[in-house]
């Protein structure tokens, strides 16, 4: 992505931070059962103790379970095979080494698509524009692909925004955005001094949303009508949606 200029040493080019393991099953779990992997992974930290690790696995769970099915039908050899505790070596990753993150794969066309997605995405990434949480959230990135108003919902700034709101599923924004097509329409209601608290809450449960065939088969339901609520009326803005609940 980046080639150096002509007489410029290639070794001064950007290095990206980011060091990933492809390791077969039988590899990872032999790691396991020796007691080496975590020896393997503070060896890596101290040589690189800024960089990001990965451990890839290649159809780890296919291969435990062969060996189960093995030991199930051959009971003499029952000592010959120990299952690795794998599950447990995963959430020690996660709640005990900070940058260190694990990927299991189900054959080698999954490794392959998980290496070459990672791969583009990190030398992509320093020519992208930082995102906020917000804007990751609104881009259409939380857009279901079978969305049928896709197209509507990357366009319009109301429907991003209302879609945004975790746990407000595409097809209830569409049904809000109908019956109230900008924010400031839906903060009218919202605003009106003769409502109470509770009615504002249930506001928006009975509108309709459509399904595939265009047909309208669902409510938006009190939950969903709260989440909104809540989210455009807080008063404090480090309020979490899923308190509406």
């Amino acid at each position: 992505m980046e080639v150096p200029q002509i007489g410029q040493d290639p070794a001064s080019a950007t290095e990206v931070p980011y060091i990933l393991f492809v390791l077969q099953a039988e590899e990872f779990c032999d790691l396991i059962s020796s007691g080496s992997f975590f020896d393997h992974v503070h060896e890596v930290q101290s040589r690189y103790p800024t960089f990001t690790i990965c451990y890839v696995t290649n159809k780890l769970m296919n291969y435990i379970n062969k060996c189960e099915r093995t030991q199930y039908r051959n009971p003499s050899c029952s000592n010959s095979w120990q299952r690795p505790p794998v599950e447990e070596v995963f959430c020690k990753l996660v709640t005990h080494y900070v940058r260190v993150r694990s990927r299991q794969c189900a054959d080698e066309a999954e490794v392959a698509e998980h290496v070459v997605g990672l791969t583009s995405s990190l030398a992509n990434c320093k020519f992208r524009k930082p995102l906020s949480w917000l804007s990751v959230h609104a881009n259409g990135a939380v857009i279901p692909k079978n969305f049928i108003d896709k197209d509507l919902a990357k366009k319009d700034t109301w429907m991003k925004a209302l879609i945004a709101i975790p746990k407000v599923q595409p097809r209830f924004a569409l049904a809000i955005w109908k019956k109230y097509d900008t924010m400031r329409s839906l903060l009218n209601v919202y605003m009106d001094p003769t409502k109470t608290d509770r009615e504002k809450e249930l506001l928006l449960q009975d509108l309709k949303c459509e399904d595939r065939v265009g047909e309208e088969s669902r409510r938006v339901g009190p939950v969903c009508s709260k989440r909104v609520f809540k989210t455009l009326m807080a008063q404090d803005g480090g309020a979490e949606a899923d308190a509406a609940e």
